[in-house]
């Protein structure tokens, strides 16, 4: 009568296959991890983008987001600066670029103003990760609106 079992060396051939799939797949898996949080994070500022249009809607008085690309955060405020509101970026996404009306800020903040009317400045961003990963976001001029213009930022003004 002949024992049914495996042997070590058929235990390690399977140990083998599950290593190489895990290695070739790992990658993959982590890049999307990366990108999933990119975008969570652009969602996040798309967030605070419609909010300041919402508030100068609701309370009829303008509002501005300050992107400030030192210290990595967006602020909220009045037209006049008070009862600011900040979002500060993870320490893995950058605020890669930022431009007002196609022309790139290289010093100081970028200042988006929204109206009563619900009309906005036009401005564009380009958030980075450490994966290197980009995604844009823009603003309409017209309705104030904040959306994902791409999630490759090769089309960047």
């Amino acid at each position: 009568m002949k024992e049914q079992g495996v042997t070590i060396l058929e235990l390690l051939v399977v140990l083998l296959v599950i290593a190489l799939v895990m290695a070739v797949t790992y990658p993959a898996l982590s890049r999307s991890s990366a990108s999933l949080h990119l975008r969570s994070c652009s969602r996040d500022v798309i967030n605070v983008f419609r909010y300041a249009r919402e508030r100068a809607v609701t309370e009829q008085t303008g509002m501005m987001v300050t992107v400030d690309k030192e210290k990595q955060e967006l602020i909220l405020s009045n037209s006049i600066g008070d009862g600011a509101r900040t979002y500060t970026l993870p320490r893995d996404v950058r605020i890669y670029r930022a431009a007002l009306a196609g022309n790139e800020v290289l010093n100081g903040p970028l200042i988006v103003r929204y109206l009563p009317n619900g009309s906005s400045d036009r401005a564009e961003l380009l958030l980075k990760s450490d994966s290197g990963a980009l995604i844009e976001i823009g603003t309409d001029p017209i309705t104030g609106g904040a959306r994902l213009e791409s999630d490759h930022g090769a089309d960047f003004r």
